[in-house]
């Protein structure tokens, strides 16, 4: 775990943003476009795009600080979690005051945006933001300023009612407006990196070779860096293939870089991510369940990360210990364990100073 809540953060943070926002389908390509363009104002480069497309290299420190930022701002609980309270389950959470209630809502943002598209209104999107121990619920709807005006009241009043009613007193709420979407034509130095992309990504595909996702940039030095799974062992070839691309379009001196991906520890990665999704989102929402932060590990093997603003105490301590047995009950349900599938894990709850309560 690099940090606490970085849902692990790694090189394909902007990949699982593309896959993991919940868009308005009549709008998703143009509000896609419009959030890497975001990205790419705070990291002065093009954003990573999905397989098959090439991308500027992203700066790794900014790329994680705009996932944890604008990602998680946007991220809408795509996970929609069919959980349940067993029986036994519930005589023990029945016993722990803060935590009768835990894993029986899907997530709060699914909630707001299914109920705001059902109203008609042109919502772009619909997510919750943690930074610096605030939770806010945000709403962006697109349109002129004077609809957003029009609508900003009643859109509020929805957002107020489902908290209130979820008792979610932990988030505050916040609405913007998202500026209309201008076109701006590439310049000439995009239209050859576009290129580029273009003929390494149809070599790749013609001989054969599989690859995850490339990053292509001009920068001092210009370079192409490539995700392959570790499995693939052509790698001299893909680099030679390459390297004639980079040639043929005039741009014999930038640097080749290939990274080897564990496919099986990347498909580990996202199932938990799912699970600390379904894990967090009644924990997160009520003040008086102290948790400031859910994250997770897969490196070496997996963990659920609870950051709690409970001080070092025997209760509070009682308190983790019962916490983690109702998630690890949760985890042992039918629903949970396609998700969980044979791994081993282990919960770990922290209190203030981020010092172990279990």
């Amino acid at each position: 775990m690099k940090k606490p809540f970085n849902f692990y953060i790694d090189d394909n943070s902007l990949e699982k943003l593309n896959e993991e926002l919940i868009w308005k389908p009549t709008r998703k390509q143009k509000h896609k476009q419009r959030l890497l363009e975001t990205i790419d104002q705070l990291e002065s480069s093009p954003p990573k795009s999905k397989r098959n497309l090439f991308s500027i290299k992203q700066n790794h420190l900014v790329r994680n600080i705009v996932y944890c930022g604008i990602t998680l701002f946007l991220l809408s609980g795509a996970f929609i979690s069919s959980a349940f309270v067993s029986p036994a389950m519930a005589q023990v959470a029945a016993k722990i005051p803060y935590v009768g209630q835990l894993f029986k809502q899907k997530p709060i943002a699914d909630v707001l945006y299914q109920e705001l598209e059902k109203k008609g209104y042109k919502t772009a999107s619909v997510g919750q933001t943690y930074y610096e121990g605030k939770k806010e619920l945000v709403v962006s709807v697109e349109g002129s300023e004077k609809y957003f005006n029009k609508v900003r009241g009643d859109i509020t009043d929805i957002a107020t009612n489902i908290l209130s009613k979820r008792q979610y007193d932990a988030y505050t709420f916040k609405i913007e407006r998202m500026e209309p979407y201008v076109y701006t034509e590439p310049n000439a130095q995009e239209k050859k990196i576009e290129k580029i992309q273009t003929d390494i990504s149809t070599e790749l595909e013609k001989h054969h070779y599989d690859f995850l996702i490339a990053n292509v940039s001009f920068n001092s030095p210009p370079r192409v860096e490539l995700e392959i799974p570790n499995t693939e062992k052509r790698v001299e070839e893909i680099k030679a293939l390459i390297h004639a691309v980079l040639a043929e379009n005039k741009a014999e001196n930038a640097l080749i870089k290939i990274k080897k991906i564990n496919l099986k520890k990347r498909d580990q990665d996202n199932r938990w991510g799912t699970i600390v999704t379904d894990i967090g989102e009644d924990l997160l929402g009520k003040k008086k369940y102290h948790v400031k932060m859910v994250g997770y590990s897969v490196h070496p093997e997996p963990k659920v990360l609870i950051y709690t603003s409970l001080g070092i105490s025997e209760d509070n301590k009682k308190f983790a210990n019962e916490l983690k047995g109702i998630i690890n009950e949760f985890l042992e349900t039918k629903e949970m364990k396609s998700k969980v599938k044979d791994d081993s894990y282990k919960v770990v709850i922290y209190g203030q100073g981020n010092k172990k309560l279990n």
